[in-house]
């Protein structure tokens, strides 16, 4: 039973949701997900009750831009953490995105 559990557990692969965000749209949402939490962070709002009502207000926002639901983003994000390599090409392009304009902002 423990193997199963575990063999399971390391599936590369899942279907992919009728409603899956494509790479390119979802790295381009992360970036902004990301740049959205640094910039509430750097608000120092306390308590943490409030930083997270303003965070989901303007992720509502933005998914709102990017012309999706917040289900279809988790079934998209679930989808792409399931499938490890298209994980790895996701993120990649994040972070090399967001070190990209850290580097335009020292400079």
């Amino acid at each position: 039973m423990t193997v199963l559990v575990i063999v399971s557990a390391c599936s590369t692969g899942s279907r992919p949701p009728d409603d899956l965000i494509p790479q390119d749209q979802m790295i381009s949402l992360l970036v902004e997900v990301h740049m959205l939490e640094s910039k509430v962070k750097n608000l120092s709002i306390r308590p943490t009750d409030s930083a997270k009502v303003v965070y989901d207000h303007y992720e509502n926002l933005l998914f709102a831009d990017f012309n999706i639901t917040q289900d279809q983003y988790e079934r998209s994000f679930n989808y792409y953490v399931e499938n490890l390599n298209e994980f790895k090409d996701v993120y990649g392009a994040v972070v090399d995105t967001l070190m990209q304009r850290e580097k335009l902002l020292k400079d």
